[in-house]
């Protein structure tokens, strides 16, 4: 079972708190703040008061993309979700939510949020021991921790009113999916919020690409052409509303069983989601390469 970093011994001097870099940014307007991630990404080495980055090779192993174009990722992620959560689930962001970035890697997206909460309220965890260990180096104000390939965390009940997940669901077998979805409404807020993305309309348009020209732009898109029959076949099941997944090692941590290529269709997860209610979905990759699913964990 996975635990939080311990807090401190009893009798022990308590250990120096560490900085709130809500208070170091909150004032920034949310342009002002995406500009300032942009002008960053696109030189590392011309800020102080920011976490660094970690090497290319890292950021593109974890996710395909680096510097500039990998920080526009996790800002569109939080322009999506923050509409969603104001519009049309109608939850104000305050500094005071706790929030968790379930499968953080090295924190790309908790960066993006160090203005809109209190630093002490983020939560980052991953399977990988080596990227957490990365990621609290990059960003020590952050609390990261090591999950196991299947729950639970070592979280209580109730522990947050948000809780992210980028690009993971994307790549779950189905089995895994569902034992993460119950992990994570546990550790909701009852009114909490979950949002997630997983592969929809943006891998149709890449496997229409992929098996029309037998080219491919990254090699992961060979999974692509050894997981399913064909385009026609991935449209007609994803349309149906099944779930849709092909095995692909993810290395020592993840075997083919478990993870891979993963669509979830909108109605498939409202089907069976259980505790939950879907307020919003996207599925459009003009605005975001993968769908966004905003859940609301029952009252």
């Amino acid at each position: 079972m996975s635990q939080d970093p311990p807090l401190g011994l009893p009798g022990a001097p308590p250990s120096p708190r560490p900085p709130d870099l809500y208070e170091r940014f909150c004032r920034l307007s949310d342009p002002e703040w995406e500009k300032l991630w942009i002008e960053y990404a696109a030189a590392p080495d011309s800020r102080a008061d920011l976490p660094a980055f970690p090497s290319e090779e890292i950021q593109r192993r974890i996710h395909g993309t680096v510097f500039e174009r990998a920080m526009r990722g996790a800002l569109a992620l939080r322009y999506h979700a923050f509409r969603s959560l104001r519009r049309v689930v109608g939850k104000p962001i305050v500094p005071e939510m706790k929030v968790l970035d379930f499968g953080c890697g090295w924190g790309r997206v908790l960066r993006v949020l160090l203005k809109d909460f209190h630093t002490s309220g983020l939560h980052g965890t991953d399977l990988d021991p080596e990227v957490i260990e990365l990621a609290r180096k990059l960003l020590p104000e952050v609390r990261f921790s090591v999950n196991d390939r299947l729950p639970p965390l070592g979280y209580r009940d109730r522990s947050f009113d948000l809780v992210l997940v980028n690009s993971v669901f994307s790549h779950l077998a189905e089995r895994n999916f569902w034992f993460w979805i119950e992990e994570l409404t546990r550790v909701l807020e009852p009114g909490g919020v979950l949002v997630f993305t997983s592969w929809g309309q943006g891998l149709l348009d890449i496997a229409k690409e992929v098996f029309g020209s037998q080219t491919l732009e990254y090699a992961w898109q060979q999974n692509i052409l050894d997981g399913f029959q064909s385009y026609e076949q991935l449209q007609r099941s994803y349309l149906a509303g099944e779930f849709i997944f092909a095995g692909a090692s993810g290395g020592a941590l993840l075997p083919a069983s478990d993870f891979g290529i993963a669509m979830v269709p909108r109605r498939y997860f409202e089907r069976n989601a259980k505790g939950l209610i879907l307020k919003d979905f996207l599925d459009d990759p003009q605005q975001f390469t993968q769908t966004i699913f905003v859940a609301q964990k029952e009252a």
